[in-house]
């Protein structure tokens, strides 16, 4: 996560029809991502995010529910 800050900033969608809430992207980034505790989902405190920080909650979410337009 160290690179996070050097990259370039990519846009990043949530999709929460797949999404069981299990709350990896908010541990995971939580610049970009926060928890509602009441509907038990996350939602996006940002439309774009450091390259790295976005891939690697990507990476870690279950349900490929995390995407962005910059698909490498």
């Amino acid at each position: 996560m160290s690179g996070a800050k050097s990259g370039k900033n990519v846009p990043v969608s949530l999709d929460l029809v797949p999404c069981h809430g299990c709350g990896a992207c908010a541990e995971i980034a939580p610049e970009l991502f926060g928890m509602d505790q009441d509907v038990e989902r996350p939602f996006l405190k940002a439309p774009e995010g450091p390259e790295e920080m976005v891939r690697q909650a990507m990476v870690y979410c279950p349900n490929d529910c995390i995407s962005t337009d910059e698909e490498a």
